[in-house]
């Protein structure tokens, strides 16, 4: 599965960005980072891009979206969300029209993964910047 370059530069990505996200974020991070990575694991592990088991890892990382959504202040779980429905509607197209073009498949696949990674990784960062109190007003 990670053949060409392009694709080890994709999982060297995904790791790097869970990764820090396990380490620096705050719990929120830490739990979509961790989901999203078993899910990508879940992926690799089939060993091919299909619509079947791509639908089973993204089934999983919803309702880990969803909990770290619920009642958060925070943008980067609705992005997360959003990006991991649109997901799961494309492979669920796929499944019900096999006509789909693969490479549209895929591309769309790869623009909402990368969504749901740059939601994680600007969560994060923002989690690490310090909260300075405010000054009262005087």
């Amino acid at each position: 599965m990670l053949q060409s370059i392009a694709a080890k530069a994709g999982a060297a990505a995904v790791v790097l960005v869970c990764t820090y996200a396990l380490v620096a974020g705050s719990w929120r991070e830490r739990f979509g980072a961790f989901i999203y990575l078993t899910g990508y694991l879940i992926v690799l592990g089939f060993g091919v891009t299909s619509p079947v088991s791509m639908l089973f890892a993204d089934m999983l990382c919803i309702p880990a979206f969803f909990i770290v959504n619920w009642k958060s202040r925070h943008p980067w779980p609705r992005w997360a969300l959003g990006a991991q429905t649109v997901s799961v509607a494309v492979e669920i197209l796929a499944l019900l029209i096999p006509s789909v073009n693969r490479w549209t498949f895929l591309m769309l696949e790869l623009v909402a993964g990368w969504v749901v990674l740059l939601a994680i990784l600007m969560g994060t960062i923002a989690a690490r910047i310090p909260r300075k109190p405010e000054k009262p007003a005087t």
